[in-house]
């Protein structure tokens, strides 16, 4: 019985993959961020970009194509208790948005640096709100959110103003690559007895902006269900609303939308509150020429259910929720779960949240048709104290609009699209290769005991065999993990950049430049 029982872990946990993660560059060390955000970009001309928000101040640092310091001589001092919004290459140069307060009025400040000589050569105000009463309605942490197009330099930005209530609603602006506006259009919803509750929104180049939202009475007294879809035409001033084929009358907990311009379909998912701690995984697609949605189908990640069952046991199926969906460039794309258990308790009849656990991720990858090809699954098991973490926060998170702390990031995986291969990125405990054999995971509490590691999404083992990140030197017991989830790739270079923390456990990090073969 045990000599079978190793036969099928060898099975199970198979050599390590062709595919190699190696490091090419490291920079000097830096005082890790303890707050905000903080986002890397990967610059054409080879360099690269680290922005840093902080409670106070900002960092900006540049790195040249052969990984060394640029001396910017940029001062940025002016700025003070921003909020970061987005980072992202415009004609050749990087832009950053951010929002400040000033006499209570929301403001969004863009700033162009060159990506060369990281010298400061524009600042502008985009966007000056009118106070919004956030006890009212809230769009995210900042007053405004930016949605960039990945496949061009085209942008929009989303706000939400309510001086007088019954003018409130939200008001959008499509922006070019050289930053000059293309489309502005303000909507409560389809019409007077209904407003439209902003879900997610997806830019595709200069052409038009869609947006994903619920369709609610106007008085909020009645409750809907029923997913639309608004769509803003390049030039137009008013948005066209279309109705989907998503589930109505179900309690939804979020959905969004992401274009894919190999098909040219608009991809959208929702997640529906299925049963108690049961959600459901809806998917539809839209034809962007005819605009026709297809028939909304469920999406279970049956095959990691079952290899769930199998390794943790027959009271342990999978559960995970809906995170992201990752095109490829043959039209096909990934959907990406992951397993939460949030735990809530009563503090004066206000459930109050204890903890978040962030379990087993699962990946189920599609092809051009939306036929399922792979499923794979990635056992972890980490804990997030006092935080609450619900569908769809790996895709929120894309746009830099909520602010985590950074403790507890290093626990946040990170999903990479490579060239050849995918790759699941994490920081874990090296004593769980050895649990999982036994059917067990030890929960990972701290971060820092923990080691880099990577996994190939690439041959029949639903279970693929994880490996060092970054090497590791026994004797010296070094330990090294990074902020995978703050990680940018660029695909034709095929290198990934990220934010490795100290091994000496120092509070500091250094930019770590790795190759993905």
């Amino acid at each position: 019985m045990r000599r079978a029982l190793y036969l099928c872990l060898l099975a199970t946990f198979p050599l390590a993959l062709h595919a190699q993660i190696s490091t090419i560059a490291e920079s000097p060390s830096f005082e890790e961020p303890s707050g905000g955000l903080a986002r890397i970009l990967q610059l054409k001309n080879g360099n690269t970009l680290y922005v840093h928000f902080p409670a106070k101040g900002v960092n900006i640092q540049l790195y040249d194509s052969s990984h060394q310091r640029v001396d910017t001589m940029a001062n940025f001092a002016h700025i003070r208790n921003g909020n970061l919004d987005a980072v992202f290459e415009s004609q050749g140069n990087a832009t950053v948005l951010y929002s400040v307060k000033e006499s209570r009025h929301p403001l969004l400040v863009r700033l162009t640096i060159d990506a060369g000589t990281g010298q400061l050569l524009r600042e502008d105000t985009v966007a000056n709100l009118d106070k919004v009463n956030r006890r009212k309605k809230k769009t995210s942490s900042s007053d405004f959110l930016v949605i960039k197009d990945p496949y061009s330099e085209n942008y929009a930005i989303s706000m939400y103003a309510n001086l007088e209530e019954a003018d409130a609603g939200y008001e959008i602006v499509h922006f070019a690559a050289d930053h000059h506006e293309i489309s502005r259009a303000r909507f409560t919803g389809p019409d007077n007895d209904t407003r439209f509750q902003y879900w997610d929104m997806v830019v595709i180049g200069d052409k038009k902006l869609c947006i994903l939202g619920m369709a609610q009475n106007a008085t909020y007294q009645v409750t809907s269900s029923e997913m639309m879809l608004a769509t803003l035409e390049k030039g137009h001033i008013f948005f066209r609303f279309s109705s989907l084929s998503l589930p109505k009358g179900v309690e939804v907990l979020g959905g969004f939308v992401k274009y894919n311009p190999y098909t040219d379909q608009l991809i959208l998912l929702q997640a529906n509150q299925k049963e108690e701690k049961k959600i459901a995984t809806w998917l539809t697609t839209v034809q962007l020429s005819t605009m026709v949605a297809a028939e909304a189908r469920e999406i279970v990640p049956d095959k990691a259910n079952l290899k769930s069952l199998e390794v943790f046991g027959p009271k342990a199926p999978y559960e995970g929720v809906p995170q992201n969906v990752f095109i490829k460039k043959d039209g096909g794309y990934s959907i990406v779960f992951e397993e939460l258990d949030n735990f809530v308790r009563l503090v004066n009849s206000v459930p109050v949240v204890i903890s978040t656990i962030l379990s087993t991720v699962a990946v189920i990858d599609m092809d051009a048709e939306g036929k399922e090809i792979n499923t794979w699954m990635i056992p972890k098991r980490q804990l997030n104290p006092g935080l609450i973490m619900k569908a769809f926060y790996q895709k929120n998170r894309e746009n830099a609009t909520d602010k985590i702390d950074f403790s507890e990031q290093y626990k946040f995986f990170s999903f990479v699209p490579g060239a050849k291969h995918d790759y699941i990125l994490m920081n874990d405990l090296e004593e769980n290769k050895e649990k999982l054999e036994k059917g067990k995971l030890t929960m990972m509490r701290d971060a820092r005991e923990g080691h880099g590691f990577y996994y190939t999404l690439a041959g029949k083992n639903i279970i693929p065999a994880r490996n060092f990140v970054f090497p590791v030197d026994v004797e010296k017991k070094q330990r090294h993990i990074a902020l995978f989830s703050m990680a940018d790739y660029d695909m034709e270079k095929s290198t990934l950049v990220t934010l490795r923390r100290m091994s000496q456990n120092k509070k500091e990090v250094q930019l770590v430049w790795l190759n993905l073969n």
